[in-house]
């Protein structure tokens, strides 16, 4: 009998999963899974990890989607179940498993002898009516229930999320507690915290206190979460002392490298050198980024503003052929982003502007196509949530959002591989205050 219900058990679980990897092919347009090839896999594996922030390798996705058999099915953890939840919209497997309920068909049994079974009689078969109208009213019955609790479940109230010391300069330590009106009637351990910085996807409230460390100046929104509902959310602000410039490495979100600057006798002119990147610890025959930050508060609106610069992005080089550059801007309340990419690389494109957001993977975003490996103007004007981005003076983009993001906090440019900009200009458009 156990060993029928894990089979049971089992069968219902990679039911989920074969629909779960359906999904995730229409989303990404490759719906037979059966023809795919090892590129397909790896352009998978970007995706989820620019996604969800979570690096499945090759391999494990094609255990998963069934392209490397072994004798027994493997059954992905925890987290990597999230991962493939989230990559197609729910916040975690918990949600996915209950809105796609799958039932297992009961094992005949063998019937013994060979005598023929005598026709049912009326009487039989009104019985029979009247038990699967009595399951179907259970199984009605139980779903109401699972959803009322799950409801119930989402529905806390009296808990908010509080850092403790939410400024600093980066590095920082930032502690965590939770913020209960009353008495906690929940199991501390069900409350998790995602840092939002994409170095840590969550942590659990085990103890009173959570003390995260953050790295890299920026303002950033952490989120509070009970049994994968969001709750509530605060802010860490690091700031930083002029433009500082830091390293990563992709797919490594363990460190970071500062990076040394010499400085140039033009201070409006921001590089840095293969060798100073390489002597901050970086293997530059890898992926790398460097990110430029000014992050500092002021008094300009982040909804009513203007920045011009000269970009120029990397060259081809080893682990760098798009080209890329991307701009953030920190607000009080959210943030703005937005990448710059060779034209051909365009699937990789995104943006967000407070509430809206996009990626090339779902949306055509060959406006935000461009190379900049030679240098370019780039000129962004935002007025009254209304976004112009132009390159050399010509608009090549314009969007709108609903949601102000209050006072300008700050700025990062992020280059992948070696890049520059120079002649850095930001404004209000309503004040005139220069940053």
């Amino acid at each position: 009998m156990k060993t029928n219900s894990v089979q049971a058990e089992n069968s219902v679980f990679f039911q989920q999963l074969d629909i779960c990897c359906q999904k995730i092919a229409q989303k990404i347009g490759q719906e037979n899974i059966a023809e795919w090839k090892n590129s397909d896999y790896i352009s998978l594996n970007r995706l989820l990890h620019r996604e969800t922030k979570v690096n499945l390798s090759e391999n494990t996705l094609k255990r998963i989607f069934g392209k490397l058999k072994t004798s027994t099915r493997y059954y992905p953890q925890k987290a990597t179940r999230d991962a493939l939840a989230q990559f197609i919209g729910f916040r975690d497997w918990y949600e996915f498993e209950l809105l796609h309920q799958v039932s297992v068909e009961k094992p005949v049994p063998e019937q013994v002898g060979t005598a023929q079974p005598s026709p049912a009689k009326p009487k039989d078969k009104k019985k029979k009516q009247t038990f699967y109208l009595s399951m179907l009213v259970l199984f009605v019955l139980g779903l109401v229930g699972l959803i009322y609790l799950y409801t119930q479940h989402s529905q806390v109230t009296n808990v908010q999320l509080i850092c403790l010391n939410p400024n600093g300069q980066s590095p920082h330590s930032a502690i965590f507690k939770l913020g209960v009106k009353g008495a906690l009637k929940e199991d501390p351990s069900l409350f998790t915290i995602d840092f939002a910085d994409a170095r840590l996807r969550r942590a659990k409230f085990s103890d009173s206190l959570i003390n995260h460390y953050y790295e890299t100046p920026g303002r950033y929104f952490p989120v509070l979460y009970y049994r994968g509902t969001a709750l509530d959310t605060t802010s860490v602000y690091l700031q930083s002392e002029g433009w500082s410039s830091i390293a990563t490495l992709q797919h490594d979100t363990t460190r970071v490298y500062p990076i040394q600057r010499n400085e140039s006798e033009n201070a409006s002119y921001h590089h840095v050198t293969s060798t100073e990147v390489l002597h901050a610890g970086v293997d530059t025959s890898k992926t790398f980024f460097v990110s430029f930050a000014n992050v500092k508060p002021t008094n300009i609106s982040a909804d009513h503003l203007e920045f011009s610069s000269f970009i120029k992005t990397s060259a081809n080089r080893p682990g760098v052929r798009c080209s890329q550059t991307d701009i953030i801007i920190y607000g009080e309340k959210d943030w703005h982003s937005f990448g710059i990419i060779k034209p051909q690389c365009a699937a990789w494109a995104a943006f967000k502007f407070s509430e809206l957001s996009q990626d090339g993977g779902k949306t055509d975003l060959r406006a935000l196509g461009h190379d900049l490996s030679k240098g370019g103007n780039l000129r962004v004007r935002i007025e009254n949530q209304n976004v112009h981005i132009f390159i050399n003076n010509r608009e090549i983009f314009k969007t709108r959002y609903t949601r102000p993001i209050g006072k300008f906090m700050g700025i990062k440019i992020v280059f992948a591989g070696i890049g520059s900009f120079r002649d850095f200009k930001l404004h209000d458009l309503k004040t005139g205050e220069i940053f």
